[in-house]
């Protein structure tokens, strides 16, 4: 992973972000990208028909506010001794960091359906995963980093999502200590585990084949259950393998796993 984006917004999850885009920037000799956006929203309170501070006076607030926060994370970038380049924006978060990717190897974003910003609760990794070329890589808030060597366990069942996930993690996989395909009541298909495992020992990844029951519970619930036990660090998961319609309004395994994330998270749609 030679080009890393990593979403800076001043959140709770963004300590936990920048620890995760070090430690993979380090393991693979990766550059990053600190990608700060703005939504428009931000100027709204500027618009004098509203009765509000004139645009002028809000738009200095938020340049002074970027130029503070980039000063501040800058210099923790110095100390860390990775290479950087900052790029701000505005407009919809997830538009801009899938743009962003288009050069892109990984983009390093906080787990659960929303970042909080001002209160304001807005959907953006999950998005960012159906829009961008490249991966999402969604840490735990409260993540301490991002231990790319430990143990790495892939969803598989044999989706084309599942697949592009798989294919994206090559190099993260590569540097892992253990890795496991985890299928979960595996039915008949073309693309069984087994064959997944093939396919990686063609790029020097020895995988082993687990399968689980799901029993009377929920396949999410069974992979959160393997994931403890089997001590792994992080997971490759094929994002939203049911339309994100479905998943809004029934619940899914992408949006579950999100939503609380065990472990950072790979995923891709």
């Amino acid at each position: 992973m030679k080009t890393i984006i990593v979403h800076i917004e001043d959140d709770e999850g963004q300590g936990a972000r920048l620890q995760a885009a070090y430690d993979l920037a380090r393991a693979t000799g990766g550059h990053l990208l600190c990608v700060s956006v703005l939504p428009y929203a931000a100027y709204a309170l500027g618009d004098p028909a509203m009765g509000a501070f004139p645009v002028a006076t809000i738009m200095e607030a938020v340049d002074q506010r970027r130029r503070a926060e980039r000063t501040q994370i800058e210099a923790e970038l110095k100390r860390q001794g990775v290479n950087w380049d900052w790029r701000a924006c505005d407009g919809d978060g997830a538009e801009r960091l899938a743009e962003a990717a288009r050069l892109a190897d990984v983009i390093i974003m906080s787990a659960g359906p929303y970042a909080r910003q001002a209160g304001i609760r807005m959907a953006i990794a999950g998005d960012v995963a159906l829009r961008a070329p490249a991966p999402v890589l969604a840490v735990p808030e409260g993540s301490s980093g991002f231990d790319v060597a430990g143990h790495a366990v892939i969803g598989w069942d044999g989706s084309q999502e599942a697949a592009k996930a798989m294919r994206a993690a090559l190099p993260m996989l590569a540097l892992a200590s253990a890795v496991t395909l985890l299928t979960i009541d595996e039915k008949a298909t073309d693309y069984p585990a087994a064959r997944a495992a093939a396919f990686l020992s063609r790029h020097g990844i020895h995988a082993e084949v687990a399968e689980r029951p799901r029993g009377n519970g929920s396949v999410e619930g069974a992979i959160r259950a393997f994931l403890s036990e089997s001590g792994a660090s992080w997971m490759v998961h094929g994002a939203y393998g049911h339309s994100r319609l479905r998943q809004t309004l029934f619940g899914g395994v992408t949006r579950g796993l999100l939503s609380d994330a065990p472990v950072p998270l790979l995923i891709a749609h």
